[in-house]
């Protein structure tokens, strides 16, 4: 007669008593793991390889033309007695183009008539209120009104050197090679079709960005670039600061 076993999942009796069957323990489903090294090296490879590579031919990029401006600020507190220019008005460096009244000073000045190192004193304070262009150029903007109350570090107006020009231009990472400190550049504006401006690099940038947003094409702003700062000197005023210019690099 042939005994039957008993399945696994039905209990055993085990010296008049039942019990319950060991089970192995609980394994996951294999899972295909891909090794992360892997997956580093292949989209470093991806990005070398879809990186835009360096043209042939000269290089060029397009900018919009910058003016350094220069904020003439109060140093003492008081009431703007008067303002000598207006925006677009000329100074040279130096030139007072506005003062400022102090009551406090201007009885202590009267009052002070004794005591010369006191009164110089007082002087000083006074030469203070006097408003003076930082530089020569031209008056970009006022920025405060005759009889306004200023407290000190307040802006007055706004001071630029047009015959000075910068040009902030972006060249690809892969172009970078190509571009050096003090070189020569070639500045083109549609307004001025046979006239070449002779500019120069003055800085590179040391860190990469993405080009931005009013630069080129939308492909062109989701690569990696550099800024260039070129100065282009402008001594008869020709060109004007926010005029959209092309810049070709001399080898």
């Amino acid at each position: 007669m042939t005994q039957t076993l008993p399945r696994p999942e039905q209990p055993v009796a085990t010296n008049g008593h039942l019990a319950t069957p060991r089970r192995g323990p609980h394994r996951p489903p294999r899972r295909v793991l891909v090794p992360v090294g892997l997956v580093v090296v292949v989209a470093a490879a991806a990005a070398f390889l879809l990186r835009p590579a360096a043209s042939e031919g000269s290089l060029t990029a397009s900018g919009t033309v910058e003016v350094d401006e220069v904020i003439l600020a109060a140093q003492a507190p008081g009431q703007i007695s008067e303002l000598l220019v207006d925006e677009g008005g000329r100074v040279v460096e130096g030139q007072v183009v506005g003062r400022i009244t102090d009551p406090v000073l201007d009885v202590q000045l009267k009052q002070t008539t004794v005591d010369p190192a006191q009164q110089q004193l007082i002087q000083a304070q006074v030469s203070r209120l006097e408003l003076r262009a930082p530089l020569s150029g031209v008056v970009q903007k006022r920025l405060v009104h005759k009889g306004e109350v200023v407290a000190a570090g307040t802006p007055i107006l706004t001071v630029a050197d047009p015959t000075d020009l910068k040009l902030t231009l972006y060249v690809l990472e892969a172009e970078m090679g190509r571009v050096f400190v003090g070189q020569t550049v070639g500045v083109h504006a549609d307004a001025f079709p046979d006239r070449t401006f002779a500019g120069r690099v003055q800085t590179l940038a040391t860190r990469a960005e993405f080009t931005p947003r009013n630069v080129q094409t939308q492909k062109d702003r989701q690569n990696l670039v550099f800024a260039v700062t070129v100065r282009v000197p402008n001594p008869d005023g020709a060109l004007k600061a926010g005029l959209p210019v092309d810049a070709t690099f001399n080898p």
